[in-house]
């Protein structure tokens, strides 16, 4: 059964409902399950409360993802997805999960998505965070990368480690010719000694940069930006192999 959400009319509150075996409960009443598993637009609780009723979709699901470790923004995703334009042929390695906001981003759009997560409780977090998703195409590997990456002619290796540059080697021997490696990192001495090491591989860096995000209030006559904006989050360092 698909995963559905209910908004409530009057509030606006939004409430993610994971299966629809049984009837949901909110403070606004209980929506009946045979009405969750219907195919109505607006469902009623038992208090006469009116809610909107909509299949769920990978960003409410990534809404619900147990959180861990730091998680990167749908900002920083977005644009290693645009700028890597992996697909649904795409076979991808993702190192350092955390709580699986980037590689379950990847799964969304790509044929395979391996994980390596060495830290014993973000790989139990990434596994419980999996079966929230439901992703077939995801491999979990509680496994050293900077060991080595047991992959092979893959389109785009994502770094969200301490020590990126322990991995080029493996990772340039990995890479399809042509392929795409990201490291996110969250200061510019890390940024500088990656660099200075890929820069002796095959891998040709393309660029580095932050994304920031800044939210405006358009209501009535008030067009002005919010006082509190999404700032630095972390470096993005392209890299391709040629």
């Amino acid at each position: 059964m698909t995963s559905k959400i209910l908004i409530h009319q009057q509030t606006g509150k939004k409430f993610f409902v994971k299966d629809c075996l049984d009837n949901f409960h909110t403070q606004y009443g209980i929506i009946p399950v045979r009405l969750l598993q219907s195919a109505q637009d607006i469902v009623e609780s038992t208090k006469g409360e009116f809610f909107y009723q909509l299949d769920a979709t990978f960003p409410d699901v990534w809404e619900q993802l147990n959180r861990g470790p730091q998680v990167m923004l749908p900002k920083d995703i977005g644009l290693i997805l645009a700028k890597t334009g992996v697909n649904k042929d795409s076979r991808v390695v993702d190192a350092g999960g955390g709580s699986g906001s980037l590689c379950f981003s990847l799964a969304n759009v790509c044929k395979e998505v391996v994980v390596y997560e060495i830290n014993p409780e973000h790989y139990r977090l990434l596994l419980k965070n999996n079966g929230l998703c439901g992703f077939q195409n995801v491999i979990i590997k509680q496994n050293d990368i900077s060991a080595g990456i047991e992959e092979s002619d893959l389109d785009l290796i994502t770094l969200d480690l301490p020590e990126p540059w322990k991995v080029v080697l493996f990772a340039e021997k990995a890479l399809k010719n042509g392929g795409f490696l990201v490291v996110y990192l969250p200061n510019l001495l890390q940024v500088k000694q990656f660099i200075e090491v890929a820069c002796k591989t095959r891998f040709t860096i393309l660029e580095t940069l932050e994304l920031l995000e800044r939210k405006w209030k358009i209501e009535d006559r008030i067009m002005r930006p919010e006082f509190e904006m999404l700032g630095h989050t972390g470096f993005l360092t392209f890299c391709r192999k040629m």
